[in-house]
């Protein structure tokens, strides 16, 4: 199956390290932050809010599209076992 098709039909995995997450939330706070505080006006700021946003969204759920659809998980080995433990399916 098409990796397009089949990433729009697909079920739920994470695919996002520790690492990875804490990154993308310092980044969209810092966004954010510069958007809600003022310190970047207009529709730069307004994109800036919006893509810090859709950030920390990502971190929050652990999965990433952009990052399936260029076959890559960021999750280290330890990780991946501790979630085999826990039965949570991950990519």
């Amino acid at each position: 199956m098409n990796r397009l098709i089949k990433g729009m039909l697909y079920t739920f995995h994470r695919n996002l390290g520790w690492q990875d997450r804490l990154i993308r939330v310092v980044i969209s706070l810092a966004a954010i932050g510069s958007w809600y505080f003022g310190a970047v006006a207009g529709s730069i700021g307004l994109l800036l809010g919006i893509s810090g946003l859709m950030l920390l969204g990502t971190a929050a759920i652990s999965r990433c599209s952009v990052t399936y659809f260029l076959n890559s998980n960021t999750m280290g080995a330890k990780e991946k076992a501790k979630l085999d433990a826990k039965g949570i399916k991950y990519e």
